[in-house]
């Protein structure tokens, strides 16, 4: 018997939707081992016409230093006439190159992870001549862009209530939502609360508190004036900065003297075990972040975000009492000091209200929920 295909369709704007594709890719095999050929298909950058192909290389930048414009472009998009204009002038300058490569994939069911392979995405697979289901699982946390929902789709899967509440305001029917919580890696749900051991086994001093700071894949924001301070006021601890694919400032950091134990990282590939040695996490509000912080019990001290997907997310963590936001680098450095040097009691309700929040298993449930499509 031949292996059903699960197509999952997206475009690598920052490095959250290729993320989430591969932790329900893992969630998938570990439950269902062998039965289903798994693609995962950057649509925009390999199927799209020039130029439009080329506009996710523009992300990092309007994400970063561009975020004014990236507010403006999220606010106009939103509404509801011009989302449907623009999905009406991207459609058939690409709808008979990418129905053809759906069809020649022929999968059994297709899978968006990405705001704009809702609506396009249904309107490539009826044209590709299939008639399979469709899910959308929403990655953003929170206060996702309209766009995401499509009425349409078979199934529609979101990581948290407020979420849930958002997609049935844009007319999401009811009974087609779940909440299973943000797909991140298995290996987070494996980590335990032995710090230590965790410290001593990535090469750091078991006996000092560890702060992790991170920037996001691409490492923006003001991350070296945040590390210095830290340095500089957080004598009893030690650093970790994830500069990500920010050479530039990876370069800085590593020639930089620090007043504290610092391990200075690019792009990284163990970021749960430096999570499960850290004690404290400083960083951007990317929602599988986030997410992988409850997990590893981390309170956290938001240092900026992404306007329009990410605002949420800010609101979240500090409605839910896991986390503080500021763009201070003056006031990060006191609050880790206080943290990790000051009243126990008040780091450990953090730390507590962290892992409430906490959905290890999320991959596995969403693994589950689209697999019974097939």
């Amino acid at each position: 018997m031949s292996r059903k295909k699960i197509l999952f369709l997206l475009s690598d704007t920052g490095g959250g939707h290729r993320a989430s594709a591969r932790a329900i890719e893992e969630g998938i095999e570990y439950l269902y081992p062998g039965r289903y050929d798994i693609i995962i298909e950057d649509v925009w950058s390999h199927h799209m016409v020039w130029p439009i192909r080329l506009m996710p290389d523009t992300y990092g930048w309007i994400t970063g230093p561009g975020k004014p414009l990236w507010a403006v472009l999220w606010k106009m998009t939103s509404y509801q006439s011009l989302q449907k204009g623009m999905f009406g002038l991207f459609s058939p300058m690409v709808k008979s190159s990418v129905a053809r490569y759906i069809q020649s994939r022929q999968p059994d069911l297709c899978v968006s992870v990405h705001p704009l392979m809702n609506h396009l995405g249904l309107q490539w697979v009826a044209h590709a001549g299939l008639d399979i289901p469709f899910i959308t699982v929403v990655t953003d946390m929170v206060s996702f862009h309209p766009s995401w929902i499509c009425p349409q789709v078979d199934r529609c899967l979101v990581p948290t209530e407020e979420a849930r509440k958002r997609a049935l305001s844009f007319g999401m029917p009811p009974e087609k939502l779940a909440v299973h919580g943000q797909p991140v890696g298995l290996k987070f749900a494996r980590l335990d609360g032995n710090k230590s051991r965790w410290k001593t086994r990535i090469g750091l001093d078991p006996q000092r508190a560890a702060i992790l700071l991170i920037g996001g894949g691409e490492g923006y924001g003001q991350m070296y004036r945040i590390a210095r301070r830290l340095s500089a006021t957080v004598q009893g601890s030690q650093l970790i900065v994830v500069a990500g694919r920010n050479k530039k400032l990876k370069e800085r950091l590593e020639k930089t003297c620090w007043g504290i134990p610092t391990r200075i990282y690019g792009f990284v590939d163990n970021m749960p075990e430096l999570m499960a040695a850290a004690d404290l996490l400083v960083t951007k509000a990317g929602p599988g972040t986030i997410s992988e912080a409850f997990i590893a019990g981390l309170p956290l001290i938001l240092s900026g975000y992404i306007p329009g997907q990410e605002t949420g997310n800010v609101y979240y963590v500090r409605n839910k009492k896991a986390g503080v936001y500021s763009r201070s680098s003056k006031k990060i450095a006191r609050l880790a000091q206080e943290w990790v040097e000051g009243s126990s009691a008040v780091f450990q309700e953090l730390v507590g209200n962290a892992n409430r929040l906490a959905r290890p298993n999320a991959s596995l449930d969403i693994a589950s929920d689209i697999c019974r499509f097939l």
